[in-house]
């Protein structure tokens, strides 16, 4: 392809900044995809030319190129009025959640979120114990939070004349924000992110432990997220957290998530044939807009409020959304929760799956009653990962998230009364119609509130002494609620 990668800064040199660098570093990706690449600041000279796509950032640049007949993506670093979104593209990208939302309300424009892509090099052992620390900035700022770590630690400030990376590879730690952030953990250093910019005053999201890096990157480790005051003692604690064996975790999720190869490969990749529509049974609004609405996922979203039963109201979810063309439906809890490139991954398992799948979902039950799949219980720690091969064959699910192939005109059975066992209803009704029920490896967290204390009440019995009448030769009836041992084990009272 031929590629026109235009934004206000291209160079990649550190005196201008993050978005530089991002954009060269994208640039030479798609080089080393095979890809004719053009990278210029002055787009105007080249907006007659014939391109296959035409990658763009802020306002200027934009215009200059609006009129060419390629595909447009424009893509958004941040939070200046510059950099927001125009119209004309064809596709927006945002590089976090934090400015996918202030372009939705500055411009009304949605967008996918794709991170930064970063130069993956070599991976650098932190020291045993902390002694060398670099700050990571561009400018000089007037009071300098970190200037009394002198006295304890070798300390260094970023020199725009040196390679980064080299810099990087000397410390133990590095304190920055954004791009620096990543590209120090890229090399498997510790990050504190921190730092007095006179955009947000002296604030910081912290000691980058593994266990935040998700919520980190809602704002593109900006210092946004948490915004705790920088003070002396607020360092020390942070500083307080350092352990080198995190590397190994940070190098990891910044491979894993933006390694540049693959991030260039998303910008590649071509339209998705696969309709999806999500489906929201809801009884609290609250919830609804405080959990399901703020996963980092775009996409249709239906709700009915209340139905009279739960395969009532699905089944009015499943006809709206096979009205609209949607090939695959989503029906969810309102306290789900779904990180960025769910629905890529969801997708990916689809594939794997025979022609003959109905329904799929994310945690539930194997042929032998055993718990299969990974999810997150938000009310304890542990995550659910299962050592299945996936996707594997379901006997039942966990009603949390149902995927449907909307192609096969699947509905559930309106006879099933109440709110229960609807996960196990549609995996015996899809074997009845000849098809298959899996679970597949597509990771979500979820926010329930139910106590530990509740137990199935009678409600939960009459629907599965209803299901067990309903299906008299099915192999196994389960359910995640309850555990019903394996078969020979022991008879069910």
């Amino acid at each position: 392809m031929k590629i026109l990668v235009t934004a206000r800064y291209v160079s990649g040199g550190a005196v201008e900044g993050g978005s530089s660098r991002f954009m060269k570093c994208l640039a030479d990706a798609l080089r080393r995809a095979g890809h004719e690449v053009t990278a210029t600041d002055s787009p105007a000279p080249h907006a007659s030319e014939e391109w296959d796509l035409i990658i763009c950032s802020h306002h200027d640049q934009f215009r200059a190129i609006k009129r060419n007949a390629a595909k447009k993506i424009y893509v958004s670093h941040g939070l200046i009025a510059d950099e927001r979104f125009l119209e004309g593209a064809n596709r927006y990208i945002s590089v976090s959640e934090e400015t996918r939302t202030i372009n939705r309300f500055h411009c009304g424009i949605d967008s996918e979120v794709i991170g930064q892509p970063i130069d993956i090099v070599r991976k650098g052992a932190p020291g045993t114990i902390l002694r060398k620390i670099l700050v990571i900035r561009r400018e000089p700022v007037q009071f300098d939070p970190f200037a009394f770590l002198a006295e304890k630690y070798e300390l260094r400030y970023s020199d725009l004349e040196r390679p980064i990376e080299d810099q990087i590879a000397w410390a133990d730690l590095c304190i920055a924000l954004g791009r620096g952030a990543l590209e120090s953990m890229a090399q498997g250093k510790p990050v504190l992110v921190a730092d007095n910019r006179p955009y947000i005053g002296a604030h910081g999201d912290g000691y980058a432990s593994p266990s935040v890096l998700h919520e980190m990157e809602r704002c593109n480790f900006s210092g946004r997220r948490f915004r705790f005051p920088v003070t002396r003692e607020w360092i020390e604690e942070e500083l307080a957290k350092y352990d080198p064996r995190h590397s190994d975790e940070l190098y990891n999720y910044v491979l894993a998530n933006h390694s540049a190869d693959r991030i260039a490969a998303q910008y590649l990749k071509p339209d998705d044939p696969l309709k999806v529509s999500f489906g929201v049974l809801v009884n609290d609004l609250m919830r609804l807009d405080m959990v399901l609405k703020q996963s980092e996922i775009t996409g249709t979203m239906h709700t009915i409020k209340l139905p009279e039963t739960a395969t009532k109201g699905l089944n009015k979810l499943l006809g709206i959304m096979e009205a609209e063309g949607a090939d695959i439906g989503v029906l969810c809890h309102q306290d789900m929760y779904f990180r960025r490139g769910w629905i890529e991954r969801m997708k990916a398992q689809i594939r794997l799956l025979p022609d003959s799948w109905i329904v799929a979902g994310i945690i539930g039950k194997d042929m032998r009653g055993r718990v299969c799949g990974r999810v997150h219980d938000m009310r304890i720690p542990l995550h659910f990962s299962t050592s299945h091969p996936f996707p594997h064959p379901a006997s039942c699910f966990d009603e949390c998230v149902i995927i449907v192939n909307l192609k096969k005109g699947f509905r559930f059975d309106e006879n099933l009364p109440g709110f229960d066992l609807y996960g196990t209803l549609c995996v015996l009704q899809a074997k009845e119609m000849g098809g298959t029920a899996w679970i597949i490896d597509a990771f979500a967290e979820h926010y329930c509130m139910r106590p530990f204390s509740w137990y199935p009440g009678k409600d939960f019995e009459d629907c599965f002494k209803w299901i067990h009448k309903r299906f008299p030769d099915a192999d196994r009836i389960d359910t995640t609620v309850i555990g019903v041992p394996e078969e020979g084990e022991e008879e069910v009272a």
